[in-house]
């Protein structure tokens, strides 16, 4: 095991160990991998074996259990997090969701991490496709008004996104930024589960639609590829496979860390060893192991909030990998029943679950 906050040098040569998980590149997967958001071209282009859509495993019933459970998971972990949002580890402890933290918010309300979901849901449903106007349209809507807010007020937005955002507005659609590593944080991971629902059918949009929706706000490399692995992830689940299977090793392009995460090396760590903080590899490690090291959608959520740090975001995570795995049905009715606007989150999984497109051949 090593630790993913050494510099990018030792990384390289540590993860040359993990060669194999990396597919060789090639033409036509570059050129699939535009992160222009028109419809592709008619052109027939091979994919690498790596990027070949899952066989669905499950019925119909279960996928759409699963997608349900994977959008209202993100929210039900937010609303778990936020009490222990900004909290030193260990300081406090819980086992329920009971609002309060930094936000004072009540029971079954939800941060940023919800509110932008929506934003994305809401894209797709409207659109039929990842479009990046109006997904910033509906993120400068949350900004300004509260559009798609727990309680019609935008809160503990992150300032990358604010950002962004504020750039979108002064400088137009054309602006693309928030391209430097140190600009990785993990706004784009926390929001993806409408990406992985509508992509639900096909590998390689999925993938593509991972990297249009985070740089709607992140460009940095690692929250682009982070929310391609979980997508990648996400899909497995989706399609009815196991836990073992979908947090096994995957051939797969990745930056050095998100190689590393993808080799499995965070099953072995120990609490001491994983860090909550906002940046999106350390999101992304923590809700993994959370998610891992439990048997139920419960006790990964609980078990990611309490890292605490940025404990809405790490639980919002866990919440959509523990809600793939183990469906709306899985999730404890007491804390649906108290999710703010629970109908509205779970007609939107429905919608874009159905409207999910067949695989372009």
């Amino acid at each position: 095991m090593i630790d993913l906050r050494i510099s990018d040098f030792e990384l390289k040569i540590y993860a040359r160990k993990y060669a194999d998980l990396v597919p060789e590149a090639s033409r036509q997967m570059k050129n699939r991998m535009s992160y222009d958001p028109q419809p592709m071209s008619d052109e027939v282009q091979s994919k690498p074996e790596w990027m070949q859509t899952l066989k669905q495993k499950n019925s119909d019933h279960d996928a759409l259990d699963k997608a349900k459970g994977l959008l209202l998971g993100l929210a039900v972990g937010d609303a778990v997090g936020t009490t222990l949002e900004f909290q030193p580890r260990d300081k406090y402890k819980i086992n329920d969701m009971i609002g309060g933290g930094p936000f004072n918010l009540n029971a079954g309300e939800w941060t940023d991490d919800t509110s932008m979901a929506l934003c994305l849901a809401e894209t797709y449903i409207n659109k039929g496709f990842c479009d990046t106007d109006f997904f910033r349209a509906k993120l400068i809507d949350w900004y300004k008004n509260g559009h798609n807010s727990s309680n019609g007020t935008c809160f503990d937005i992150g300032n990358a996104t604010r950002f962004a955002l504020e750039q979108v507005i002064s400088n137009g659609p054309d602006w693309v930024g928030n391209t430097s590593p140190d600009s990785a944080g993990n706004a784009a991971l926390i929001r993806h589960a409408p990406v992985a629902i509508f992509r639900r059918k096909s590998f390689v949009d999925g993938w593509r639609d991972a990297g249009i929706q985070s740089m709607a706000t992140h460009s940095a490399p690692e929250s682009i590829n982070a929310c391609q692995f979980l997508n990648v992830v996400l899909h497995y689940l989706l399609n009815g496979y196991s836990k073992e299977e979908a947090f096994s090793s995957h051939k797969m392009s990745a930056l050095v860390r998100i190689l590393i995460i993808n080799a499995g090396e965070y099953k072995l760590k120990s609490r001491d060893q994983i860090r909550s903080t906002g940046y999106v590899i350390d999101t992304l490690e923590a809700a993994l192991w959370a998610v891992w090291n439990t048997d139920t959608f419960k006790d990964a959520v609980l078990l990611a909030a309490n890292l605490a740090d940025d404990a809405d975001s790490v639980a919002a995570t866990a919440g959509q990998l523990a809600g793939a795995l183990y469906g709306f049905s899985g999730i404890p009715k007491e804390w649906i029943d108290k999710i703010v606007y629970k109908d509205k989150i779970i007609d939107f999984a429905e919608k874009i679950f159905m409207l999910s497109p067949d695989e372009a051949d």
